[in-house]
């Protein structure tokens, strides 16, 4: 599938057609995200496993010199349709899939993450992947997709629940997070609030390293990056719980 986006032209691929992207889309989703969302995780120690087991469900963009600038990571998933029905979040999507039978007759396509090199943002690329991966949902007969998805405002206010946070609006009445508001454009609807979606257990000596200053006491702590306070522990640990917001796009 070829796109036109600007002066240059773009293809869409699947990891499976190139697996030689690999390496380069885990680059392009680490450079997107706080150095701490890459650490250990329920559901970063299983990451790899997109790679081999699912690679028909990750999608790469490149221009035309085949260089990535765009990718998507998903896999199916049986979910019931329902608010209830959805997995805890991005953690609980992975261990399911890769450790339990999650990926077996699906219903849905679910997305972890869009990501989109600095060089190519501003020109579309995650609604053109987003609409991709609807009419490959629509394709295999598929509900669509479900995202435990990241808004990109809520590290500015990492104090206010993102129960409050999905609430507020514009002067226009759309959605005051500019990447739920992407969705919402699309045509998605808000399910619920993934209040426990990512958990990563550290000690707290690493979190100051990734903070730039020290935590020298149990409580909450503001990092940068992070949607919610790090919590950190008597026992010389702290630990990051990340919420996301389950979107659904039908199809």
């Amino acid at each position: 599938m070829r796109a036109s986006t600007g002066p240059a032209e773009l293809t869409v691929s699947r990891l499976s057609d190139a697996p030689g992207l690999a390496d380069a889309a885990d680059r392009l989703v680490t450079e997107n995200m706080p150095a701490f969302m890459t650490w250990e995780s329920p559901g970063n120690w299983r990451w790899h496993h997109l790679h081999g087991s699912f690679a028909t469900h990750q999608l790469c963009v490149t221009d035309g010199r085949g260089t990535l600038v765009a990718a998507a990571h998903g896999l199916p998933v049986r979910w019931n349709g329902t608010a209830d029905g959805l997995p805890a979040g991005a953690d609980d999507v992975l261990v399911g899939a890769v450790d339990g039978d999650l990926a077996e007759r699906p219903t849905a396509l679910c997305l972890l993450s869009v990501s989109v090199a600095a060089s190519h943002r501003g020109r579309r690329l995650p609604e053109l992947l987003l609409r991709r991966a609807r009419g490959d949902a629509s394709g295999a007969g598929l509900r669509g997709l479900v995202i435990p998805v990241r808004p990109t405002g809520k590290a500015r206010y990492p104090l206010v629940p993102m129960a409050e946070y999905v609430r507020w609006r514009t002067p226009d009445g759309l959605p005051f997070d500019p990447w739920l508001r992407t969705h919402l454009r699309l045509g998605a609807e808000r399910l619920a609030i993934a209040e426990r979606s990512l958990v990563i257990h550290q000690p707290v000596a690493r979190w100051e390293q990734a903070a730039g200053f020290p935590m020298p006491g149990p409580g909450g702590y503001v990092v940068p990056g992070a949607l919610a306070p790090v919590q950190a522990d008597p026992d010389g640990s702290a630990t990051y719980t990340e919420p996301n917001v389950w979107m659904f796009h039908p199809v």
